[in-house]
């Protein structure tokens, strides 16, 4: 099976970089992926069936073309995997019906599995306390003991919290507040993801994710 990975940003390039050959297993044995960045999640255009804008390279704005054009490819070994946060929203359900049904403006569906992370990445980050440790031994504990697995409670900042120095406040005033965050999330990605168990991960979005590219690649 190939895979075909839509997702928002670099931190996710970099994740799955590390997490699909412990998913699916070893690179050409025998699936292969690619994995496709972009310039954040955006938002679906009020006509998905119309071509997207160029100067508009968000995920979401250019999801109903690019699901048009994987399904003109009709290969059979071919899946599309589109992983997107939940972010603020409050509905993980209806989002990710959401996504699904831009694949009633392609002519020909290709097969697609849709993910969403509750509430960001960082939430598979901790739901792996082990890995946690592994990279950070100073975490703070008290932290990382409070914390509700997949709760919608600002995952990235609680994880700032638990690993940066001087915590969230420190994050803030340092330098440009966006770009030292970007930096930070990348950061952990690179620290983290190559400890992580993807077997006995305790974030149920991560299961899902995991679960169903095993389904898609048995």
């Amino acid at each position: 099976m190939h895979f075909e990975i839509l997702v928002e940003g670099q931190s996710d390039v970099i994740a799955l970089s590390i997490l699909m050959s412990k998913i699916v297993g070893e690179y050409r044995n025998p699936h292969t992926w690619k994995i496709h960045k972009h310039q954040g999640l955006g938002k679906i255009s009020d006509n998905p069936a119309q071509q997207p804008d160029i100067r508009d390279k968000s995920l979401l704005h250019n999801l109903p073309a690019k699901l048009r054009a994987y399904g003109e490819e009709e290969a059979p070994d071919l899946v599309v995997v589109v992983l997107v946060d939940l972010d603020d929203r409050s509905d993980c359900i209806a989002f990710k019906n959401e996504l699904a049904e831009l694949l009633n403006y392609c002519d020909k569906k290709p097969r697609s599995l849709f993910r969403i992370a509750i509430e960001e990445l960082e939430a598979w980050y901790l739901g792996d306390s082990t890995a946690l440790k592994l990279a950070y031994p100073d975490i703070k504990q008290d932290i990382l003991d409070g914390y509700v697995q997949d709760s919608q409670v600002g995952t990235w900042e609680i994880l700032a919290e638990m690993v940066y120095p001087g915590g969230l406040n420190a994050l803030h005033v340092k330098g440009k507040r966006s770009s030292l965050v970007l930096q930070e999330k990348t950061n952990w990605t690179k620290n983290i993801c190559p400890y992580l168990n993807v077997e006995q991960n305790q974030s149920p979005s991560f299961c899902c994710f995991r679960d169903g590219l095993r389904r898609m690649a048995p």
